[in-house]
């Protein structure tokens, strides 16, 4: 019985799970188009209406944008709140943590588990904790455009959503002989 209620319950989330987006929205979190918040992401519930987000923005799996700080409720009696804007075109990387208080610029590469602690200016890529600068955007995507020039690329028949097989993630593996590769 127990194994049949779950596989109910499972059936139920995937097909009635409510979209996290309607209700950050509905409590007042703002968001441009084409806003990709991936699974495991998190926006700061509690005080989502300090957050807004531009256009052409992905927040990769695990990454948090927080508005609120409670370390300050103990010894002041307060919460610590902070507007948290991020402009268009950004891309906040996996496992990232975006503090409150901070805005983050047009044209922004946020590197993987970063913690962006103070403000980022336009057109960077930004890494670290805290995160700081570490190229131009445009310098860094030329650079990883000479790179594609050797690295070896894949259609989008190599992700799990086209249902890649065995013999072609194999097949993967072996031709990136430097480690890297592009999907589509």
């Amino acid at each position: 019985m127990n194994r049949l209620h779950g596989a109910i319950r499972n059936i139920y989330r995937r097909w009635f799970r409510p979209d996290p987006l309607v209700e950050l929205k509905r409590l007042g979190l703002r968001f441009g188009g084409n806003f990709q918040l991936q699974p495991g992401a998190m926006i700061d519930r509690n005080h989502c209406w300090h957050i807004s987000i531009g256009t052409d923005v992905t927040i990769a799996p695990n990454a948090y944008i927080l508005a609120h700080d409670a370390s300050t409720k103990m010894h002041l009696g307060y919460t610590r709140i902070g507007k948290v804007d991020i402009g268009d075109r950004v891309f906040i990387g996996a496992g990232a943590i975006v503090l409150p208080g901070v805005r983050i610029g047009n044209d922004v590469v946020i590197g993987a588990g970063s913690v962006v602690s103070m403000d980022i200016p336009d057109n960077v890529v930004a890494t670290g904790n805290p995160a700081r600068p570490l190229a131009a955007t445009d310098e860094w995507i030329d650079q990883k455009k000479r790179e594609m020039e050797t690295a070896p690329q894949f259609g989008e028949e190599y992700t799990l959503r086209k249902k890649v097989n065995d013999t072609m993630k194999t097949e993967m593996n072996d031709r990136m002989t430097d480690r890297i590769g592009y999907i589509d």
